[in-house]
């Protein structure tokens, strides 16, 4: 071996091993959630919990009709996942969230051995019984070259019994301050207060709008907390609109729905 080729030999051995060290650091070992008393566990579903230096993962406590209103736990792949599922859980009419609900088969590729499949990421039921799937990625992944052909293979593998229809999400749909909404928003949705949400949508109906949060919190006679957490509440709900894309505080301006 001369001296030139000992060097190249070196080198890709080290690159080989730079490589290595590369995927093992990407490869994270994946987070266990254990029993959680009076919760409703994951069960068999796929875990998307990792440790991860650059990818959101969370988890979170829902309630929903479809489960009776016990508490059942919730794990998110990503920070749009779990936007989306706030969003769904904040509407009136869906009774059913579910994550990694189902898994589908998907035909093998020519030349290559092994079993394919897709797993959806959320599952939505509706009150009137229609059902919807995610599809969730980041707008940068599905601008890549393959991503309509994916979409296009699980929406034909995907038996029509399973879903009224496939839904493609991402994170467009959700700025940083609409996110970040909809956690406090949630937050207040968790912490249920009939009287006050009763009072702040009869001040609502009575007021000229647009007004600001501040004015009307100030009118309601409320606990200045209760009624905060009433307006978003309602906000959430749609009974009560504001700019859902800008902070919303004290001194925002809501409005009343069209």
């Amino acid at each position: 071996m001369t001296c030139l080729e000992e060097i190249r030999d070196i080198a890709r051995k080290t690159t080989k091993k730079t490589k290595a060290r590369k995927e093992a650091a990407k490869r994270k070992p994946q987070i266990t959630i254990g029993e959680i008393d009076g919760v409703i566990g994951w069960g068999n579903r796929r875990n998307p919990l990792s440790r991860s230096n650059r990818s959101y993962k969370s988890g979170m406590i829902i309630r929903t009709r479809m489960n009776d209103m016990q508490k059942s736990l919730v794990l998110n792949d990503s920070e749009i996942e779990e936007a989306f599922k706030i969003d769904a859980l904040l509407q009136p009419n869906v009774i059913g969230v579910e994550c990694q609900p189902l898994t589908i088969p998907l035909p093998s590729k020519t030349g290559k051995k092994g079993r394919r499949s897709h797993t959806f990421d959320v599952r939505i039921t509706l009150e009137d019984g229609k059902v919807y799937l995610a599809y969730i990625k980041a707008q940068q992944s599905l601008r890549s070259s393959s991503s309509v052909p994916t979409i296009n293979e699980i929406v034909a593998n995907t038996p029509e019994n399973l879903c009224h229809r496939i839904v493609v999400i991402s994170d467009v749909y959700f700025s940083r301050n609409y996110r970040d909404n909809n956690r406090r928003i949630f937050m207040c949705h968790e912490m249920p207060n009939e009287e006050a949400d009763r009072r702040i949508c009869e001040l609502m109906s009575a007021e000229a709008s647009p007004l600001r949060i501040s004015s009307l919190i100030e009118k309601s006679g409320l606990v200045k907390n209760e009624a905060w957490q009433a307006i978003l509440r309602m906000i959430g709900a749609g009974m009560v609109t504001a700019e859902r894309d800008a902070v919303i505080d004290y001194p925002s301006i809501i409005w009343k729905p069209e």
